[in-house]
């Protein structure tokens, strides 16, 4: 791959750069609406494409094992006759010649689906200090396995789905797991705080300590170890470890010069509902893109922004239209969060569902150990969605 093909000698070739969820499903919705030509894919981990939502769930426990969970079987990837690059970076994109700049050669393309996902988000008080983990990759939910076995005392920073399911993993060790979260509710960016509360009672039940609107100042490292963390109300809290889960940011920054529109705020790549850029050729899926209307960062919108991708670039005509729909597990129980869960009034309904509405509108609904009623919400969104898009097709 060090030596740049010329067109003439190959097939038209798709280039999906990044090899998680979403890069899989472009190949697989390009495969199966017809495309013939070359699958090259490249991917920064050395790993094949594997299932990221178990690594801060049942990957942190004893007993698991070392290997990643694959998403696709040796016979489904044969199928898809993709040319698998795995620990190769992209550093940069040549829209005009169509090209991407890879850490091992240059790469041409006809048609490339930007899939790099995202890039776990640091705190500066805490870089470079050992006992510090962030949790992204596979390896970093080795890093984090490990520190669990020896910990006695584990500070969580941020109250979001990795934070939570860290903590939940940690509280079932055996662990003392205190977390702690800038906003002052759980979940604060993803739920009103009715549905905050019940979630966090959770945590309460399992005897997680929670510290809610505070942040972490000062770190205690004494004989070359992690002692402990000091918030900003100058309350102390003991820890050997520390695992910070403050969001993440779309890895676009190897595009900047590229033409492709990036969002000077989100850092995501702006797309419309067919999941293509303002570039010709170009189309982005996953945590990287941004569309209109449907939230990113979850394993259901990389599934179905992926396959949508690689299906368009085989000339399929789709549009990314889902309902956003996300999951979690924390100590034993179920979290389901459907729709719109922000913006609406929230109120409690007869099912135990924290439920979200504009007059008798139901847009969205969080649930615990409710998959039933979740279920239902969920298929009743997604016949809206359908009759709207469907609408402005005929319009």
């Amino acid at each position: 791959m060090t030596e740049i093909e010329s067109r003439a000698s190959r097939r038209q070739r798709l280039l999906i750069v990044g090899a998680s969820l979403a890069g899989v499903r472009a190949a697989e919705g390009a495969r199966s609406h017809g495309w013939s030509g070359e699958i090259t894919m490249v991917g920064d981990e050395p790993h094949l494409p594997y299932d990221r939502p178990p690594l801060s769930k049942q990957f942190l426990q004893a007993c698991s094992g070392d290997e990643p969970h694959r998403l696709r079987s040796d016979e489904v990837w044969d199928s898809l006759n993709v040319d698998l690059h795995t620990g190769t970076t992209a550093v940069g994109l040549d829209a005009v010649n169509q090209r991407v700049h890879t850490s091992d050669g240059s790469i041409d393309f006809d048609a490339v689906v930007i899939a790099t996902g995202a890039t776990a988000r640091t705190l500066d008080l805490f870089g470079g200090v050992d006992g510090v983990h962030q949790l992204r990759t596979h390896d970093d939910a080795l890093r984090i396995r490990a520190a669990l076995g020896t910990a006695r005392h584990l500070v969580v920073v941020g109250g979001g789905f990795i934070g939570s399911e860290v903590a939940a993993a940690a509280s079932t060790r055996g662990i003392d797991v205190t977390l702690v979260s800038a906003s002052d509710r759980l979940l604060g960016r993803s739920v009103g705080p009715m549905a905050a509360q019940m979630l966090l009672a959770l945590h309460h039940d399992a005897g997680v300590h929670t510290v809610l609107g505070a942040r972490p100042v000062d770190i205690d490292v004494r004989d070359g170890r992690l002692r402990g963390v000091t918030l900003d109300s100058g309350r102390h809290l003991a820890a050997d470890a520390v695992v910070v889960g403050v969001g993440a940011r779309p890895s676009s920054d190897w595009m900047v010069g590229s033409g492709i529109d990036i969002d000077p705020h989100s850092r995501a790549i702006r797309c419309d509902r067919s999941l293509a850029t303002n570039v010709a050729q170009v189309w982005a899926a996953g945590d990287v893109a941004s569309v209109p209307g449907q939230p990113g960062g979850h394993w259901t919108a990389a599934m179905e922004s992926g396959f949508i991708a690689g299906a368009n670039v085989a000339g399929a005509g789709k549009e990314f239209t889902s309902v956003p729909f996300a999951w979690s597990n924390w100590f034993g129980h179920r979290i389901q969060i459907v729709g719109d869960t922000r913006s609406a009034q929230e109120r409690r309904d007869d099912d135990g569902l924290v439920v979200y509405g504009h007059r008798d509108r139901i847009v969205g609904a969080v649930g615990v150990d409710s998959p039933g009623a979740v279920a239902r919400v969920r298929r009743e969104m997604g016949r809206r969605a359908e009759h709207a898009a469907l609408a402005t097709f005929e319009g």
